[in-house]
């Protein structure tokens, strides 16, 4: 194992020749394991995939709502795709990575954050994606290409809007999620008001009695910052037309895309895509996509997913 010491903490690299099983298809890759670290100090763990040939361009990819950087199965298809095509591919874990994940902190002693998607704070992921574009930055670099999937789309979305960070040239959204629309049940009231009235007793980390969409246990915190109208995460606000946007001030080439019978769409899929788009007021290129008969997780449709991202970037 080599480390490699940049200012903000210790970042290490392990090289290894990595075999993926992609329905039958047996393919080797090279690949690195890297632990980046934050400026707030979290240990973030993901896997770099390079082609063999030097290159300046790379690939970022922001997973989901309790996701990690190597379970969807799109994953090694986008892996093989990419570096096939001259694209260096680092998928990374962000403080949403599982449903409860404690991350090691950087420093002397060892000690961890618990967080996880059960209790992250949407705005804290500023920290994650800059830590991935800084190591990208100093392994060399210069052409960054920002992907997200899922609540990943809605915070690549974010830091870009907010941070107009000019390292970041294109811009890829798969499965652009009305977050808080997703959550607008007819048990989101109830809710909404049991989160409240947690957090005014001081016990904001304290879990929900129930699973949201019947998978995520949420703390009233974490609640009350993914699914409340007009706060950071109200990004993709399907429901409203008229609704502003922080993408608005969005100004580099974006592709936007669903599958056909994408449950994370609340809308028809080509009308929420239409939405998103017309709030997206200066970007530049705004592209869209539906994957015919694709679900959330692509599952089926990966190297279709895949190709079409290269296609675009070309």
């Amino acid at each position: 194992m080599g480390s490699l010491w940049f200012e903000g903490g210790v970042e290490e690299s392990t090289t290894s020749f990595f075999m993926l099983w992609n329905f039958g298809i047996l393919v080797f890759m090279r690949t690195n394991f890297v632990r980046i670290t934050t400026d707030d100090k979290l240990i973030l763990s993901g896997g770099l995939y390079s082609p063999d040939k030097d290159t300046k361009k790379a690939i970022l990819h922001i997973h989901g709502m309790g996701g990690n950087f190597y379970e969807n199965s799109f994953i090694g298809f986008m892996a093989e795709e990419f570096t096939g095509e001259g694209y260096s591919f680092l998928s990374l874990n962000n403080r949403g990575a599982q449903i409860i994940f404690d991350f090691p902190i950087d420093g002397s002693e060892e000690k961890h954050k618990r967080i996880g998607s059960a209790y992250e704070k949407f705005e804290e992921c500023v920290h994650d994606i800059k830590a991935g574009i800084d190591f990208l930055v100093k392994e060399g670099y210069t052409e960054i290409i920002l992907q997200g999937h899922s609540l990943g789309s809605v915070k690549a979305a974010y830091y870009v809007a907010k941070t107009q960070d000019k390292r970041v040239l294109k811009l890829v959204l798969i499965s652009p999620s009305d977050m808080v629309g997703l959550s607008e049940d007819k048990n989101h009231e109830r809710r909404m008001t049991l989160s409240k009235k947690l957090i005014q007793e001081g016990k904001g980390k304290e879990l929900l009695p129930e699973l949201l969409w019947d998978f995520y246990w949420l703390s009233a915190d974490t609640y009350v910052n993914l699914s409340e109208r007009g706060t950071a995460v109200d990004v993709f606000n399907t429901y409203d037309r008229e609704a502003s946007s922080c993408i608005r001030d969005i100004n580099i080439p974006v592709l936007a895309i669903l599958g056909g019978i994408d449950d994370a769409a609340i809308l028809p899929v080509e009308e929420a895509l239409k939405i998103i788009k017309s709030k997206a007021e200066k970007t530049v290129r705004f592209d869209t996509l539906v994957i015919d008969k694709a679900p959330h997780s692509y599952f089926g449709h990966e190297q279709q997913l895949a190709k079409s991202i290269t296609k675009w970037l070309k």
